[in-house]
């Protein structure tokens, strides 16, 4: 008797079985003893779920305020509330209104005057770091102080100092035989003491963060090229500024955008009924009057996309600056 006997075509060959049985195989148990069956992961789920709470404040308290104001820059407000759609009508007498360039003008002037204390920050920041300096630290919480003081305190204090009749600013003056013009009643002064007080209180905040930057430079460059015959100044042209470039960058761009939103100091020293504030006035209290002072929404939610808009294109050109000048 015959028997016969057929070999199934899914029957394991020893290949198939060494393949069914391998660690990559369903069902094969891991090194650790535990089973391999487990669901799927889902890895894109949990990044997102620790993210959540900061995509709901940014979209809360930055996203949402931009849309809804450049909604409301798109209509008119009445007097006891509601508004209408009126096109671009608020655009229109803005850019025909002489306000906005006069604010714009002294936002500019603030800007470059309080840009030109970053060299003086610079030097500051070499000075402190010079190795065996003593009371280094205790010299930079002083200069740091006025970054962190409140600014109507600072503005209280300079607003005594600037007084024309006995102001300590034209006391010193006169010592030189120069007769003191009246700070804050004046439209020219008023601006410059209010830019010398910005100057003043962002020194310290510019000290530290390039400090910082010093502090990352390696001597042995500085000592590399003294023996190369590098004197002071270039040993500071040829290393400390190449290197010290990054956080000179970041000090610009954070000085720049916080001098476009000037509005505190000036409000503080000069206060709203001042005659000077028309010549003297910035984007933001430019802002404040229409808003608050005024009661047109419609037309400063317009001034605020302005402002918006030219600290987005200050940054932007600061950035392609940057590719060009900054060195990592």
């Amino acid at each position: 008797m015959t028997i016969h006997t057929e070999r199934h075509p899914t029957a394991n060959t020893p290949a198939r079985a060494q393949r069914a049985s391998g660690p990559g195989a369903p069902g094969a148990d891991r090194p650790d003893g535990r089973s391999d069956h487990r669901p799927r992961r889902t890895d894109g789920f949990w990044p997102w779920l620790f993210v959540l709470p900061l995509l709901v404040g940014v979209g809360t308290f930055y996203i949402w305020p931009i849309i809804q104001t450049f909604w409301y820059s798109f209509t008119t407000w009445g007097v006891f509330g509601g508004a209408s759609f009126s096109g671009v009508a608020n655009y229109v007498r803005l850019v025909s209104d002489p306000q906005l360039y006069q604010s714009l003008l002294n936002t500019v002037i603030y800007t470059v005057i309080v840009l030109a204390g970053i060299p003086i920050a610079v030097w500051l920041a070499s000075l402190l770091n010079t190795p065996g300096l003593r009371f280094a630290q205790f010299y930079r919480v002083l200069f740091f102080l006025p970054y962190v003081a409140m600014p109507a305190a600072i503005a209280l204090v300079w607003r005594i100092m600037f007084n024309g009749d006995y102001g300590i600013v034209n006391w010193f003056l006169g010592r030189f035989g120069i007769d003191g013009p009246y700070w804050i009643s004046t439209p020219g002064f008023a601006l410059v003491a209010v830019s010398l007080v910005g100057l003043w209180s962002s020194l310290g905040f510019s000290m530290i963060i390039l400090g910082a930057g010093l502090k990352d430079i390696p001597p042995e460059l500085y000592e590399a090229a003294e023996l190369d015959g590098a004197g002071r100044w270039r040993q500071f042209r040829s290393v400390t500024v190449p290197l010290l470039s990054p956080s000179i960058f970041f000090v610009v761009i954070v000085t720049t955008i916080s001098s476009f939103q000037l509005f505190d100091l000036l409000y503080a020293i000069l206060g709203s009924t001042n005659p000077v504030i028309p010549k003297t006035m910035s984007l933001v209290f430019y802002f404040y009057s229409a808003g608050f002072i005024d009661n047109d929404k419609g037309f400063a939610a317009a001034i605020a996309m302005v402002i918006f808009l030219l600290i987005g294109i200050v940054t932007l050109v600061q950035f392609r600056v940057q590719r060009k000048w900054v060195q990592a």
